[in-house]
């Protein structure tokens, strides 16, 4: 029997400011709102070129979606594929984001991870190595 579960739509995250994050995912990563955000908003919605979505929630209490792993590893509960790694990352650097160096997987493509200004972990993923065909 196939899955009920066709993709996953959207991803909450919890931020203490939606439009200062929001502010932050735009100059970073380019990610746009739906729509207007006015400054006392308490979500946004941006839009992902696939057609999914990330919330960004004005939560209670300063939280992050990060947690700790049975290992003591702190781990994020977000990967985003995206289309110019090395570019991207050069940017981020550029522009003083908060990120890790890269990590190279080997059959699993390359990551490095950032931090957006909730302290939310967000790994960024080059994809999976194109392997070139054998003759």
């Amino acid at each position: 029997m196939a899955s009920f579960i066709k993709r996953i739509e959207t991803i909450y995250l919890p931020v203490a400011n939606p439009k200062a994050s929001a502010d932050w995912y735009a100059k970073h990563l380019k990610l746009k709102a739906l729509g207007p955000v006015e400054s006392d908003a308490t979500q946004v919605q941006l839009t992902l070129e696939s057609g999914q979505f990330i919330f960004l929630i004005q939560s209670k209490d300063r939280v992050n979606a990060n947690f700790t792993e049975i290992g003591g590893e702190d781990q994020c509960s977000i990967t985003l594929q995206v289309t110019d790694f090395h570019r991207l990352y050069e940017e981020l650097l550029v522009n003083g984001a908060e990120i890790t160096a890269i990590e190279d997987n080997h059959d699993c493509g390359q990551n490095f991870y950032v931090y957006d200004p909730d302290g939310n972990k967000l790994d960024i993923w080059s994809g999976w190595p194109i392997v070139p065909e054998s003759e």
